[in-house]
């Protein structure tokens, strides 16, 4: 009772930005899994449509997630200009980052494009490792699946953008509405495109593409339309991309926070891609239940990336304020309602490990896969969350080049061998995959942590003195 009544306030403050991003990512989380049980509803006893879309979202995500986090980089810095009343900084930061964005966006399309050769070879290499021979008929279901996928890419670096700019100045509800609607039509239209609804043919996998695509694009305009319609951003957005504007020193900067968060994203990413990639060895059946397995790991990591945003946000502002008193408390209180919901749904994957698989199959030999896996999934979720509320920690506090030797001995060095180990020396399998990531999360988790401990004390001696 104590513990609550001296982090009342500071649960409240970091609630109070996190709620519209955890409201926003709940939608993100159930696309997610509606995508997946629509998927494997259509398949039925066929493990193959859902293996399609594990295998192409994959390969897809390592691009988009690597692109989207050069936009993180925009939130602490407008968060702390923002703090200062720097109003002039701040409308270089948008202008000069909506340039950058856009030129990524494009050139992050051409790669997915170039990106589709790996395919075949993908399964070319797989399927001499003991792969069931339906490892061929998951890329053909996967390519224009992963082919609608593409051209989504540029109009979320758009968003993505305009949202990072709108969390460094403390708005959250805005992306949170924009989410929310998109994901409502993506829900419908994979209704009516995936099972042949209001006069479609019934389009499997790909009509899940479609419906994914067409809510992307709405995502965008829709916030589109509200920012530079909003009289209160006009201040920031008059000007947009007048060459006056353009401004090197501010992409440089931009960068210099952004590639470090990008490559942590991007190391994380190839991660569970690689494993993604490693699972095809053990045939469509496995696939299905690593995408299972992924869907409920980010219904956990989803709402601590929420908690962290807003532990960025207030961060950013007390580093732009240099009121240092607040931020041990401010952290302290992340962590634990980051604990606090990580360890309940732990313990509920574990107590419902055969039922919440068939949410999104019947196939017998993917419910009994997934029902292992949950056990070893719940077992990284403390660790996950540490190690994901300590690097928010270290955006808000401009503290990101570090993270580059921290993440690439966590997945590279650790993860990547040790689950390859496990899976197919050991003979663990998809098991061995995950425990992986509870060896190389672990050890990110603690060398974050260690840094953030040194960040709180150098920053409150700093006020001393």
């Amino acid at each position: 009772m104590r513990l609550f009544s001296t982090y009342r306030s500071f649960y409240k403050e970091n609630l109070q930005l996190a709620f519209p991003v955890i409201l926003s990512q709940i939608g993100q989380i159930t696309v997610q899994m509606a995508d997946t049980a629509m998927v494997g509803n259509y398949g039925g006893d066929d493990p193959t449509p859902l293996a399609a879309v594990s295998f192409a979202t994959n390969l897809f995500y390592i691009i988009f997630i690597t692109s989207l986090g050069l936009t993180f980089g925009l939130t602490p810095l407008v968060g702390e200009r923002f703090a200062q009343k720097r109003d002039r900084h701040v409308r270089e930061l948008l202008q000069n980052g909506f340039l950058l964005y856009s030129l990524i966006g494009v050139m992050a399309t051409l790669v997915l494009i170039a990106s589709r050769g790996v395919f075949p070879i993908m399964a070319s290499l797989m399927m001499g490792d003991g792969g069931d021979g339906s490892i061929s008929g998951v890329v053909d279901m996967a390519l224009p699946y992963y082919d609608t996928l593409i051209w989504s890419m540029f109009p979320v670096m758009i968003w993505g953008t305009i949202k990072q700019f709108l969390e460094g100045v403390g708005n959250t509800r805005v992306a949170m509405v924009t989410i929310i609607v998109a994901n409502t039509v993506n829900i419908l239209l994979n209704w009516v495109f995936i099972f042949g609804k209001c006069g479609f043919e019934p389009m499997g996998a790909l009509g899940a593409g479609y419906a994914t695509l067409i809510s992307r694009i709405l995502q965008c305009l829709m916030m589109v339309i509200y920012f530079f319609r909003a009289k209160r951003f006009r201040i920031y957005t008059e000007g947009l991309l007048k060459r006056s504007m353009i401004k090197f020193r501010r992409i440089a900067e931009i960068l210099k926070v952004g590639i470090p968060i990008s490559f942590h994203m991007f190391m994380e990413a190839s991660a569970f891609v690689v494993a993604g990639i490693m699972v095809l060895a053990f045939g469509a059946a496995s696939v299905s239940a690593y995408q299972i397995g992924v869907n409920m790991m980010n219904l956990t990591f989803m709402i601590v990336i929420a908690i962290g945003s807003s532990t960025t946000i207030l961060c950013s502002h007390i580093y732009g304020n240099r009121d240092f008193s607040r931020l041990r408390r401010t952290v302290y209180a992340a962590y634990q309602m980051g604990l606090l919901w990580n360890i309940s749904v732990a313990t509920l994957f574990v107590a419902f490990r055969y039922q919440i698989p068939t949410l999104f199959t019947t196939n017998v030999q993917t419910i009994e896969i997934t029902a292992d896996m949950l056990i070893f999934i719940s077992l990284f979720q403390v660790s996950d969350c540490l190690q994901a509320i300590s690097i928010s920690i270290m955006r808000g506090l401009q503290d990101v080049k570090v993270l580059m030797p921290i993440v690439f001995v966590s997945y590279v060095v650790i993860n990547i061998p040790v689950a390859y180990l496990l899976a197919f020396v050991c003979g663990f399998k998809t098991n061995g995959l995950i425990m992986g990531f509870i060896v190389g999360l672990s050890c990110c988790a603690v060398m974050t942590i260690r840094r953030v401990r040194k960040n709180i004390k150098r920053l409150e001696m700093s006020v001393e003195n």
